[in-house]
């Protein structure tokens, strides 16, 4: 503010120098530092010397800045690997695994693939994982590599690990499995994010929450969904009442999203942009620097457009201005019906709005 003459950093770019500074003056145990966007170029890439790095499942995202391929995305991705590092990733395509496997040796990184979930030892027959999902086995397995790791590297705590030896025998790029300790089960258990795999219950709406826009992430999403409603059934008096709201933010394609989103037999399709409510400060946290309030309304009325193109029998599409609006749209149909179950999806900034409009607090 002194000096005019210096303009702001970007959004994430601030976020993230903040980040670094309150992780130095707090003197954290560890940081896990997440890129905004691909790796190679990212602003959080300047980590010399991390302990370990760890690539999740890839998919098509960002394409305009990280290429349409998966072996493009893939080159961004493996940007983070360091020369003398180590490196896990969970499984991917086989393509995007080539291009992981020629960026780690021409950067002398030791790259290394998380094995299956169910080749750990698990103390428990049943184990439980607060993110819901199949598709949560992956991640799960990945993260335990990464805490292994940094466990052994920085606390030596190399004898809280028993191997399970023939995990790696059939493939030599694959970490071993081990033992799973309590205090790993403990952290399964335990973790939640909000906006991921998440329910909540108003009366007689039931909200299911999850921020997925990619396609992989939808169709875990649908899984996950799909599977706590056929739960949900054994109690309901009656069918469902289901909607569907939506919003895909950026230069993301709803045709991409609404085409496998009409096969789930949703009564109503409610649209509207990301914002809470309607913004006029330009200060507001909820202004949107990148696409005016124009933008968003137009690109609303082309994903209700899209829906109501599908030419349903049961099904009609809505369009609001904003979350707040919509939700108000559904309570009046909550108040209705005797069981309504609500799927918002499609942006992890609708899903924040929601949550806001429901005033939930973790």
């Amino acid at each position: 503010e002194s000096d005019k003459s210096v303009t702001m950093p970007s959004y994430f770019k601030f976020l993230t120098v903040m980040a670094f500074h309150v992780f130095i003056q707090e003197k954290v145990d560890v940081a896990i530092i997440e890129v905004g966007i691909g790796g190679e170029y990212d602003c959080t890439n300047i980590i010399q010397n991390p302990i370990v790095c760890g690539v999740t499942t890839l998919d098509y995202d960002h394409t305009a800045m990280l290429g349409s391929t998966i072996e493009s995305i893939a080159w961004h991705k493996a940007g983070i690997f360091k020369n003398g590092g180590m490196a896990i990733v969970s499984k991917q395509p086989k393509a995007a695994m080539q291009m992981l496997r020629e960026r780690a040796s021409c950067k002398n990184c030791l790259m290394r693939v998380a094995p299956p979930f169910n080749a750990y030892g698990w103390p428990l027959r049943n184990v439980e994982y607060g993110i819901a999902g199949i598709h949560q086995q992956l991640n799960i397995t990945l993260a335990f590599q990464l805490v292994k790791l940094w466990l052994e590297k920085v606390h030596k705590f190399t004898d809280l690990f028993k191997h399970i030896e023939n995990t790696s025998l059939s493939n030599p790029e694959m970490s071993p499995a081990f033992v799973v300790p309590q205090k790993f089960l403990d952290g399964i258990r335990l973790c939640q994010w909000r906006g991921r795999s998440q329910i909540i219950k108003r009366g007689s709406i039931t909200y299911y929450l999850d921020g997925a826009h990619t396609p992989k992430s939808l169709e875990c999403c649908m899984k996950w969904f799909l599977n706590e409603k056929q739960k949900a059934s054994r109690s309901w008096e009656c069918d469902p009442f289901q909607i569907l709201l939506f919003h895909c933010t950026g230069t993301r394609d709803p045709a991409i999203f609404l085409p496998e989103l009409s096969k789930y037999g949703f009564n109503l399709a409610l649209f509207c942009p990301a914002q809470l409510n309607p913004v006029t400060d330009l200060y507001s946290d909820q202004a949107d620097y990148t696409h005016s309030t124009q933008e968003q309304l137009i690109r609303t009325a082309h994903h209700a457009a899209m829906w109501r193109d599908f030419n349903f029998a049961d099904s009609t599409a809505e369009e609001f201005d904003c979350v707040q609006k919509t939700m108000e749209r559904i309570e009046k149909l909550g108040a209705e019906k005797k069981e309504l179950i609500v799927l918002v999806t499609g942006s992890l900034h609708l899903i924040g709005s929601v949550l806001a409009a429901l005033d939930f607090k973790l």
